[in-house]
């Protein structure tokens, strides 16, 4: 991952949580300096309801003085102000020190100075002190005001111990503000971390791909974060390769399986003809029908030869091409294909129980094939009858066909559908070893199951095909067997 797209989604994450902390320690200054300048309004409120309450009772002062006096004496607080305007005298009650401990006051008394401009005898308050006073009076901190006959009475903060007051609560401020930036720098780098920890395993694990390290190694992920969805879709990807891989292996397994199969099937017919070859071509023959017997037997070996390469052929190309599955009459289709057959095998009854109307959706030609191969395997591995029947049901269609040979054992069972096996008691039978593959591939490319029992009173293959409601009027194709 690039270092400096890290850096600057770090100093973006910085900004923004220590603007979002710096909002936080503004808001509780504020809500702080709110209550403390309503509590200072609520004291400036009862202290001018304290004089009015002095003045109710004892009447109202002849001067500015006279009331200072009583007042000075008894409700003057040290954090306030007290003005008191006559015609000819201001008097201002306040604290000599901004200790609210030390109570020693100042009445200082300016004569013969007109109302609106007379000034205070106290310094002029600092330009902090000036805006606290100011932001104070945003939040609600006004002057008191009250005339008692001809005095006016003005009660204000003390600029000096309201300066003071807040000036103690900067330092806890800064320090604060400190505090927030470097809490969200930290922050800002363990969610950095964290939120990239998913883009740093995926690109980790690429690069080990690029280095030609293949092996899939998932990486935690949590789908809940943006970029931990990329570390899931990284994660089905290799499991996705992980399933090409593993089918890749098993295709590469199969095939070399397959050509070790077929090289080993169409070895032996070759070498019955390259030798019996040999012998026409030296002319070693040792009675005169013997070259009638070879010629039959080669021509026997290429027509094994020929009906093994077609039914690869047709293995091959049914793997890679769909079915033209349509509803037919399974029981006409059926009857079609096994009179010819069972004709053909007249030692040997074969007996059609064929339920007529049987539908289902399949390729005629396909299942032709599959019924044929089923009825040729039967004939090959019995002496005695073979049973087809057809039969439907709401669920499905079936086609069972059953001879009463010798069976196969558990072993051979389970390799019934394999391409090219062929069971211990079957290798002396001819054949090709692919009719039953051939059987299955039919059945399953028109999405039905081919099942197999056998025991020592015979075998029954039973396909169950999907029902269908109307069938094709076209009659089924012609399958011949070898």
């Amino acid at each position: 991952m690039n270092p400096g797209f890290a850096r600057r989604l770090v100093l973006v994450q910085s900004v923004a949580i220590s603007l979002l902390l710096l909002g936080i320690v503004l808001a509780g200054t504020l809500i702080a300096f709110g209550v403390y300048a309503h509590a200072q309004q609520a004291q400036l409120d009862e202290t001018i309801a304290d004089v009015a309450a002095y003045v109710d009772a004892h009447g109202p002062p002849a001067t500015a003085r006279e009331l200072a006096d009583a007042v000075a004496t008894r409700f003057f607080r040290p954090d306030v102000d007290i003005v008191m305007l006559d015609e000819h005298r201001r008097v201002e009650i306040r604290s000599r020190t901004p200790d609210s401990s030390r109570r020693r006051l100042s009445l200082v008394a300016v004569d013969d100075v007109a109302r609106t401009s007379s000034p205070s005898s106290r310094p002029p308050p600092p330009p902090a002190a000036r805006l606290a006073i100011a932001a104070a009076s945003f939040f609600g901190l006004n002057w008191a005001h009250g005339k008692y006959g001809s005095v006016d009475v003005i009660v204000r903060p003390d600029d000096r111990v309201f300066s003071a007051t807040i000036a103690r609560f900067v330092p806890g401020i800064l320090l604060a503000v400190l505090f927030s930036v470097v809490l969200g720098i930290v922050l800002a780098r363990l969610l950095a971390r964290e939120a990239l920890r998913p883009l740093d395993d995926v690109t980790k694990a690429l690069e080990r791909f690029a280095d030609g390290d293949l092996s899939p190694q998932p990486i935690p992920a949590d789908s809940k974060q943006q970029l931990g969805a990329l570390a899931v879709a990284y994660n089905g990807a290799i499991a996705q390769m992980a399933d090409a891989f593993a089918e890749r292996d098993e295709a590469n397994a199969a095939m070399q399986q397959f050509i070790m199969d077929a090289g080993h099937q169409l070895r032996t017919p070759l070498t019955v003809i390259r030798g019996f070859i040999g012998i026409l071509r030296r002319g070693d023959l040792r009675e005169p029908h013997d070259r009638e017997r070879i010629l039959e037997t080669m021509n026997r070996q290429s027509l094994l030869m020929g009906t093994m390469i077609d039914r690869l052929m047709l293995l091959d190309r049914w793997e890679h091409s769909t079915s033209d599955a349509r509803p037919i009459d399974v029981s006409q289709l059926v009857e079609d294909v096994v009179t010819p057959i069972s004709e053909a095998a007249a030692p040997r009854h074969v007996r059609l129980d064929v339920a007529p109307g049987a539908l289902a959706a399949i390729d005629p030609s396909e299942l032709g094939h599959a019924v044929t191969n089923l009825l040729d395997n039967a004939l090959k591995y019995t002496g005695g009858s073979v049973d087809v029947r057809v039969r439907q049901s709401p669920a499905q269609v079936e086609i069972e066909v059953a001879d009463e040979g010798p069976g196969m054992a558990p072993r051979e069972l389970a390799h019934a559908f394999d391409r090219f096996y062929r069971g211990e008691t079957r290798r002396n039978v001819e054949g090709s070893g692919l009719g039953l593959s051939i059987a299955k591939a039919a059945v399953e490319r028109a999405r039905g199951t081919l099942r197999v029992q056998s025991g020592p009173a015979g075998t029954r293959f039973t396909i169950a095909l999907p029902p269908s409601r109307t069938a094709s009027l076209e009659r089924p194709v012609e399958v011949t067997t070898t």
